[in-house]
């Protein structure tokens, strides 16, 4: 079904919320190397030299600034708009598989009404109009793949902030390993296991969403 499909770009951009750089530079040398995914080529730049030497030392720097007292809260401001960024570009980056198979469903059902209609122009009509779905399906794609970041984010820097105060930061480094370990298997699942990840990240999203709603109403006093 092409709906699973999409637990490759939505698994990838939630971890993106706890990772920026990890789910992208995963993607890309699945993409390139290995040649398992195909690139929206909106986005073919990530596959540039330049932007992979970039997430390979960024990929560094957030394995250790995560780790180190302080500065991992810093970190985790910095990239409260840094990470639902990753994570939109990292969705629409490898939704490649899933507009293919929108598109080619689009295009078909486009081509059997033409063929019932008994006009050429009418024809031309129907077949063009697959194309803004298409765009308006990468922008959904971009909007849900943010959003997914910004919840896995929250979450994140919720978690380290309740550790920090309730034990002076000493199980940080603990809780930075657990979600280290935790992004490789989302990427894992997310690019070998789409299916599995999309079902799991329904599950995820239901349980997280009403509980950050609260917190941030609660914070904010919506």
């Amino acid at each position: 079904m092409e709906i699973l499909s999409l637990g490759t770009p939505f698994g990838l951009a939630f971890a993106s919320g706890l990772n920026a750089y990890l789910p992208m530079l995963a993607f890309v040398i699945s993409a390139r190397w290995l040649k398992l995914y195909t690139v929206n080529p909106n986005f073919a730049f990530v596959t540039s030299n330049w932007f992979i030497a970039a997430l390979v030392v960024l990929t560094l720097l957030d394995f250790v600034a995560d780790k180190i007292p302080l500065i991992d809260h810093a970190w985790d401001a910095v990239h409260t708009v840094v990470r639902p960024i990753a994570g939109a570009i990292v969705a629409a980056a490898s939704s490649g598989k899933f507009l293919s198979e929108a598109h080619i469903t689009a295009i078909t059902s486009s081509t059997a009404t033409a063929l019932a209609s008994s006009h050429v122009t009418g024809r031309a009509v129907v077949a063009l109009s697959a194309f803004p779905a298409i765009g308006l399906a990468l922008l959904a794609i971009l909007l849900i793949g943010g959003g997914l970041a910004a919840l896995s984010h929250t979450t994140k820097s919720t978690t380290r902030v309740v550790s920090t105060i309730t034990t002076a930061g000493l199980l940080n480094i603990g809780l930075s390993v657990i979600e280290d370990v935790l992004v490789v298997i989302i990427v894992l699942l997310s690019l070998f296991a789409s299916a599995i990840m999309f079902v799991l990240l329904v599950l995820v999203v239901v349980f997280l969403a009403p509980r950050i709603f609260r917190l941030l109403n609660t914070r904010f006093h919506w």
